[in-house]
């Protein structure tokens, strides 16, 4: 039975399991993509039609149970909902690995593409819905980017992946990173934890919503502002045209805090990249993701301006 053939029998389970199978029509949803853009790659997607009301379903991915929290994604993805920042929950079966989500309809709603979101308006539509999540309530756990990049380090020594030939240095790299951001680093707020452009919607009059809370947690808002201007820019003059929408300046310590926690974020994506890459039976291109985030990690580790970006967070100075 295929992948995809499972995680249908899933749902339908949990359906079942919780009294809402009469009448139901699933239909499959977006096909997962790892390279060139992340979509759809955790999860398997799944429209439910019934006469109690539409649903988007997500069926965890057998393969990535060991990095995904779903009692955890499920509280954050709520607590996001109360926010009006995200579809709410209609659902979940943590044992089947299955969230029901209010649908947002097909017609009207689609993800969001690079080049609209690195839009001057659009970011700011983008950043103020950050802002918005960032005062909603915690969920009660803390997102370390480190300690995920330490689990998946200990995944790829479990599973005897082959890492780059200067991981040790990187490695070294990013924990002097993490340290220096630690010492001077914002209040925790709730975060969205994933920068991707196809975990934005795009829907009527252009308004925004988030989706897939899977690396949520409560953390620097810094963060979310550093791996969003990764994902959307290369040019460090549109970086630091964005620091400034966000917070109507830009500081070199906050630039250099976005760099620091871009290249934290490239590391976690790279490890990530040639852990599922090497472990998953699906036929999608994962090492090529973690080929380019490794990329630029070294280019990030390479930039003369590397050290003093770590002092400058360190000092927080302007």
């Amino acid at each position: 039975m295929s992948s995809r053939l499972q995680a249908k029998s899933r749902l339908l389970g949990a359906l079942e399991a919780a009294g809402l199978s009469a009448h139901v029509v699933v239909e499959e949803g977006t096909a997962g993509i790892a390279s060139p853009v992340r979509l759809a790659t955790e999860w398997a997607g799944f429209t439910v039609s019934a006469p109690w009301g539409q649903c988007y379903a997500k069926v965890l991915h057998d393969d990535m149970r060991a990095l995904i929290d779903i009692e955890r994604t499920a509280r954050a993805t709520q607590l996001a909902a109360d926010c009006d920042v995200t579809p709410g929950v209609r659902l979940v079966d943590a044992t089947a690995g299955v969230l029901l989500l209010d649908a947002l309809p097909t017609s009207e709603w689609r993800w969001a593409r690079l080049d609209e979101l690195m839009q001057p308006r659009r970011l700011q539509a983008l950043w103020a819905l950050k802002k918005q999540l960032h005062q909603g309530t915690s969920p009660g756990f803390a997102r370390s980017p480190l300690q995920d990049i330490q689990h998946l380090r200990e995944l790829c020594v479990r599973y005897s992946v082959a890492l780059p030939i200067d991981h040790a240095w990187i490695s070294t790299c990013i924990d002097l990173a993490w340290t220096s951001l630690q010492l001077n680093a914002s209040d925790s707020v709730p975060l969205h934890g994933d920068g991707v452009a196809s975990n934005v919607m795009i829907g009527p009059d252009g308004a925004l919503q988030l989706i897939d809370f899977d690396y949520a947690g409560s953390g620097d808002p810094w963060y979310d502002v550093a791996i969003s201007l990764n994902e959307l820019y290369v040019f460090e003059n549109d970086w630091r045209e964005g620091i400034h929408a966000w917070a109507g300046e830009c500081r070199e310590s906050d630039y250099a805090r976005c760099r620091l926690y871009a290249l934290i974020n490239d590391w976690y994506w790279t490890l990530w990249g040639l852990w599922v890459g090497a472990t998953s039976a699906r036929p999608l291109e994962f090492s090529k993701v973690g080929q380019w985030t490794l990329l630029r990690c070294r280019q990030s580790l390479q930039d003369p301006r590397f050290e003093g970006w770590l002092r400058q967070v360190q000092e927080g100075q302007a």
